[in-house]
């Protein structure tokens, strides 16, 4: 019996022994350490890294379609300024405009264009106007057939005919033989419509005729009316109401106040206030 306790005392005290050499589990945090947030720099934001936008690749701009296109206008007003000489690449070349045997796009674009004429038998360049007139006959049938047409104005514009050649003595020399009618501009006598004078419907006059008729003088608007009257002709009513809007001074209207009154007490309306006797 004696034996049996001292073995059991023997085990119990090994057990106490392996429970003392139990070692706590060690828990290792997520978190990053002190001394690897003092090492790293501290973000100006939030701790959480920031996600890139995702950046594709882009063509550089080299701007030569910018240049072709700028060239390509100097080009054309360059031609513009010499509408009846052709123009060849060493010209352009020679007046610094463009070198167009080395830039094979400004040459595509030019033979292309529709305000371009391209010879391609000696190889020149001419600035194609809206109107080809080369010559006062041209000029001559343009406004004959602009007044056969039909919708649109008898009177050619004259600055339709900017991009043409020089057409001032063509001009004068038509006018002058009686071809064409000329409005002119009353400030410094420039054409501003010409007309095509169909000399079929030019009728003869007699002189003593033409003589009266600009001998007859004409009064100034403000003794018109009289003039009407004592003639015993009536004065149109457009007439009438601008001499009577004339004589009236004009008078300012005032504006009165809008003002937006709103009513109250609408059921007292038959109520009668007492008065002081």
């Amino acid at each position: 019996m004696s034996s049996l306790s001292a073995e059991s005392i023997l085990a119990l005290k090994k057990q106490q022994l392996a429970a003392l050499d139990y070692t706590q589990p060690r828990v290792v945090s997520n978190a990053p350490s002190t001394t690897s947030q003092s090492s790293t720099p501290k973000s100006n934001g939030s701790s959480k890294k920031k996600k890139q936008k995702t950046v594709y690749s882009q063509p550089t701009d080299t701007g030569v379609v910018k240049h072709t296109l700028s060239q390509l206008h100097n080009v054309i007003r360059f031609l513009k300024e010499r509408v009846d000489v052709p123009q060849t690449a060493e010209d352009l070349k020679l007046n610094k405009i463009a070198d167009i045997n080395a830039n094979k796009e400004l040459y595509n674009h030019m033979i292309n264009n529709e305000k371009i004429h391209y010879n391609s038998v000696d190889h020149t360049f001419q600035y194609k106007p809206d109107y080809a007139i080369r010559s006062k006959e041209d000029l001559l049938n343009l406004l004959k057939e602009r007044q056969e047409k039909e919708g649109v104005s008898r009177g050619m514009p004259y600055r339709e005919l900017d991009d043409c050649i020089d057409l001032t003595n063509s001009i004068k020399e038509l006018e002058s033989e009686g071809k064409i009618m000329v409005i002119r501009l009353m400030k410094d006598g420039t054409p501003r419509l010409l007309y095509y004078n169909d000399l079929q419907f030019n009728t003869p006059m007699d002189k003593e005729f033409v003589e009266m008729f600009h001998n007859v003088k004409v009064p100034d608007e403000s003794d018109l009316k009289k003039s009407l009257e004592g003639a015993g002709l009536r004065t149109m009513a457009v007439l009438e109401n601008k001499t009577r809007a004339e004589d009236k001074p004009k008078q300012r209207k005032r504006k009165q106040p809008n003002r937006k009154i709103k009513i109250t007490n609408t059921h007292l309306e038959n109520f009668l206030m007492p008065t002081k006797s």
